[in-house]
């Protein structure tokens, strides 16, 4: 009887959906969910797809009745997943685009969409209901009358099977005359020839395991030869490189060797998180690199002045302190305009709109040395140098080694003193 009217329920709410998807299809992008047993399944996230993992959307809790309800604006027109937080907990693919409706029942580790659907995601749903033998056969005949959806499906079935077959592959399952067949399949030049395969939520984890595994198979140190794009091969490197990582010079080696590969915005910012936790601005110790526009926008490294001294303000536009200490700083500059290996450099942590204000109050304040402007607070400096708080100033010798991370302020003769000390060394 419990049973009976569990089924009647379930039936009920996806009938009520179906109701829905009806009449919403004016409405802005929503996806509603229908989870049989709500007290097991709380939560249900929304992840969209960058750098080939998943990376979290937005998150809903369940109405009393098991439904989820997703509004959303979302940000690319393509494939996002919805389900557990982590793909064992079960994560599901959708195809999403403004003003697109799309419902799904998850039930036992399976999604299954429900009622009326886009085009987009009745392919899909199709995509689900056939056999392993049948995919590549269903992929040749994908067509719909979005020609960008018919690209990204065809390629999103390729990388799944590839995902498939090295991780056979790897694990030796399935019979030897398949696994040949896969081996001369997937071992060709320029197997991924773009950067597409990350817009797959399995597509960095594909690129490791293909990589590693052309490595064993060719006999090679490491599998970047067997890579086709500097993205594919930074994240490789880095991810196979990022645990066993336990100094900032180690840090330091990896960058040396392979920055060409880490200049994707999305992946830097990920190498300069590791190199932010490995290092600690201890006196004696090399000073973390920093790299920032000057008024004319040409790039400034601490680095391009190795073999002098030099004092760096860390401050803001916002910060009244800081603008306060700008007439002291500008004079112990002018006493000591006769070292010229002394350098005063100051940056900015105001974000992008105060770039105008930056300039006025540089020019105004006849601010001396160089100014540079940092684009936020959020950066290798501020970051590595651990600063919560500014005015903040920084000594480095001759060689790039800290010698304060937390100089007296230039109003008082101890600044003076250390920096002088500093250059007789």
């Amino acid at each position: 009887m419990i049973y009976k009217c569990n089924l009647i329920k379930k039936l009920f709410t996806i009938a009520a959906l179906m109701v829905w998807n009806i009449s919403a299809f004016a409405q802005s992008t929503e996806i509603r969910a229908v989870v049989p047993n709500p007290v097991l399944t709380r939560v249900v996230y929304l992840f969209q797809i960058e750098a080939g993992e998943t990376k979290m959307l937005k998150s809903t809790t369940a109405k009393n009745d098991g439904v989820f309800v997703f509004s959303v604006e979302p940000p690319y027109e393509g494939f996002y997943m919805i389900g557990g937080f982590t793909a064992m907990a079960g994560q599901f693919p959708v195809y999403l685009k403004k003003g697109d409706q799309a419902m799904v029942s998850i039930e036992k580790g399976k999604m299954n969409f429900v009622g009326k659907q886009t085009e987009e995601n009745s392919v899909l749903s199709a995509w689900t209901q056939v056999s392993p033998a049948e995919k590549l056969k269903f992929q040749k005949n994908i067509k719909t009358k979005n020609d960008r959806f018919n690209a990204l499906m065809k390629q999103f079935i390729g990388f799944e099977q590839d995902f498939s077959a090295v991780k056979a592959l790897k694990q030796n399952t399935g019979t030897a005359e398949n696994l040949s067949e896969e081996r001369k399949r997937l071992l060709v030049k320029d197997k991924f020839k773009n950067d597409e395969v990350f817009s797959y939520p399995n597509g960095k984890a594909l690129i490791c395991m293909y990589a590693d595994y052309a490595a064993n198979e060719n006999n090679a140190e490491d599998g970047l030869n067997f890579l086709s794009t500097d993205l594919q091969k930074g994240v490789y490197i880095f991810e196979r490189m990022k645990n066993k990582l336990k100094s900032y010079p180690q840090f330091e080696e990896m960058t040396a060797q392979y920055g060409k590969y880490f200049k994707d915005p999305g992946l830097k910012a990920k190498v300069d998180g590791l190199g932010t936790k490995l290092y600690h601005a201890t006196p004696g110790r090399k000073g973390s690199d920093f790299s920032f526009p000057d008024q004319d926008g040409k790039m400034v490294s601490l680095s391009d002045f190795k073999g002098k001294v030099v004092l760096v303000d860390v401050w803001a536009t916002f910060c009244g302190p800081c603008k306060a200490l700008i007439p002291d700083l500008n004079k112990l500059e002018a006493e000591l305009q006769n070292y010229k290996d002394l350098v005063f450099i100051g940056v900015a942590q105001d974000g992008p709109r105060a770039k105008n204000t930056w300039l006025k109050i540089v020019k105004e304040q006849q601010m001396g040395g160089i100014q540079l402007f940092a684009g936020g607070g959020n950066n290798v400096l501020a970051n590595d140098y651990k600063i919560k708080v500014m005015p903040r100033y920084l000594i480095f010798d001759r060689q790039g080694n800290v010698v304060t991370t937390e100089a007296p302020f230039p109003n008082s003769p101890g600044l003076k003193k250390i920096l002088l000390a500093t250059l007789e060394k």
